[in-house]
């Protein structure tokens, strides 16, 4: 159960080999594994909530007369 002041442990989220290699990565980058696992994170939210650009030619709007 994950504590209110921590939050959940990265051994409680991830699997043996998912660990290791996160471990390896943030030990090549010199941080912790929980900043990388935070990286990560904040990176795909960024990605998924980043607006789309819209496809197509912009023209003007033009009233009927």
């Amino acid at each position: 159960m994950p504590d209110p002041q921590n939050g959940m442990a990265l051994e409680d989220l991830l699997d043996g080999d998912d660990l290791v290699l996160l471990k390896e990565e943030a030990a090549r980058r010199g941080i912790t594994p929980e900043q990388l696992a935070k990286f990560g994170m904040q990176q795909e939210l960024t990605k998924r909530t980043r607006p789309k650009a819209m496809n197509g030619t912009i023209q003007a709007f033009r009233r009927r007369e």
